[in-house]
């Protein structure tokens, strides 16, 4: 069996090392995705009596920005002809065309 020095030994050993980074850099993804924005936006409700009636309403929640817009605001007066007035609906609309 023949010897082999100290240096030789080194040599390959980060010969093997410097092919195994390479193939690492090759094969290895630059640049993973990031991850889903999964619960970005969250909706909170509240309603308040109001002399002879209540307000209701919904607000949406940019978690990434902590923008708030008010998705829906209602007045309900609670008298025989159960008159009631809409302020803000912006139901069916995306977030970015709230006002």
């Amino acid at each position: 069996m023949k010897a082999y020095s100290v240096n030789y030994k080194t040599k390959f050993f980060f010969m093997g090392v410097f092919a195994v980074l390479i193939l690492l850099l090759f094969i290895g993804s630059t640049q993973a995705p990031p991850p889903p924005n999964y619960g970005r936006f969250q909706l909170s409700s509240w309603a308040t009596p109001i002399d002879n009636g209540s307000l209701v309403g919904a607000f949406v929640i940019d978690t990434a920005t902590g923008e708030t817009k008010t998705v829906y605001s209602r007045f309900f007066k609670y008298s025989k002809d159960k008159e009631s007035v809409i302020f803000t609906n912006n139901l069916k609309k995306t977030f970015t065309s709230m006002k």
